[in-house]
Parts: structure tokens; C-alpha cells; sequence
């Protein structure tokens, strides 16, 4: 009896998160209200507040539930592995992609209405490659700052998938990580005024 209870809480629960998708495309996230996400969902007020104190806490539960999917995606290349060789593309680069790719419509929406979006995003990468995957590397320019280097590597990626987000998603995955490929075997030769 319980399973059904929780697939209809999670029925619910998607109902409220694709009604909140479709809204965030026509209105502002200040003009979305509990009346209109009800609405929209087909659910009365009285349903959405069973489950959520306020929008606010529908939009968090709804951030920890897409990181904790990209999450999941990042590291499921080590399910049975404890050390992966890259040679031109990161199989972690690869799932984030493909998992933002196949949930591009709340990313979008999370992105233009959760103010910790981005800084979550960013603590996530950070956390990951500093508590569950370690890079290695090697510089023939000397020793690396490993912590240094995260920064540097989170905020090179994640300005990339924030472009691709502002952009609504206006090219594929595999362009995405082709570029990614590009980028990261790219060497700057000179810098030249314009």
C-alpha cells in the first residue's frame, strides 16, 4: 500500500515540477505563483501546500533532486572502476553533458529562477572532484596547485554549460563535447590587439 502512496506523491511532485517548467517559459519567476503552479498541475492549492511550505521550498527540492541526479551521473563511470585513463575526453565530461542534456528544461528553468543555481552547480563540481574523484596530472611547467587547478577547471567547464543554458540549449551534446575536446586540447599561441 505504501508504494502506491509514494507514486502518487512522486506523480504529484512532477506534475507541480513539468507545470513549473512550462510556466517558467512564458512568465517571470516572480510572476509564478502557487495558485497558477496548481493550476497548471491540475492539483488544488491545498495539494502543492501538503507538500511544500512555499515555492521556495518546492524550487529546493527540486535543485537537490537535479544534483543529486548529476551527481549520480558524474560517478557512475566508477561503479566498478577505480581509476579511468582520459585520453581526449573525460567519461565524467561526457555524463554531465548528456545528463544536462536530457533534462535541459529544468536546468533551464532552476537556472533563470533559483538564485544559488549557479553557486550550487559550482559547489557540487567542487565537492566531487575534491571528495569522490581525484585528477591526475602532470605539467612539464611545474608543481600544481590541485585545489587552485579544481577552480580553474570547475569554472572553465561551468561557464561553458551556463553559455549553453542562456543559449536554451541552442546546440547538441556531442557539438558541446566536441568543443570540450577542442578547448581542452587547444594551446594559445599569441594574443594579438584587435
Amino acid at each position: 500500500m505504501e508504494l502506491k502512496i509514494d507514486r502518487r506523491v512522486k506523480k504529484t511532485k512532477l506534475s507541480f515540477e513539468n507545470a513549473y517548467i512550462d510556466l517558467i517559459e512564458q512568465y517571470s519567476e516572480h510572476e509564478i505563483t502557487v495558485s497558477m503552479l496548481a493550476q497548471y498541475a491540475d492539483v488544488n492549492r491545498a495539494t502543492f501546500y501538503a507538500h511544500y511550505s512555499n515555492k521556495e521550498e518546492f524550487l529546493e527540492e527540486a535543485l537537490c533532486a537535479l544534483l543529486e541526479g548529476l551527481r549520480e551521473a558524474i560517478l557512475s563511470p566508477f561503479d566498478n572502476k577505480k581509476r579511468i585513463n582520459v585520453n581526449s575526453l573525460a567519461p565524467t565530461t561526457v555524463q554531465i553533458i548528456e545528463y544536462i542534456e536530457r533534462n535541459k528544461r529544468i536546468f533551464y528553468a532552476l537556472y533563470t529562477s533559483h538564485s544559488d543555481f549557479e553557486k550550487r552547480l559550482e559547489e557540487l563540481f567542487y565537492h566531487i572532484f575534491s571528495k569522490d574523484i581525484f585528477i591526475e596530472m602532470k605539467s612539464r611547467m611545474g608543481t600544481i596547485n590541485y585545489e587552485m587547478f579544481l577552480h580553474y577547471q570547475s569554472n572553465a567547464t561551468l561557464g561553458l554549460i551556463f553559455y549553453w543554458i542562456q543559449g536554451k540549449f541552442q546546440y547538441s551534446a556531442k557539438y558541446m563535447m566536441d568543443q570540450l575536446t577542442i578547448f581542452s586540447n587547444t594551446q594559445v599561441i599569441d594574443l594579438k590587439k584587435i
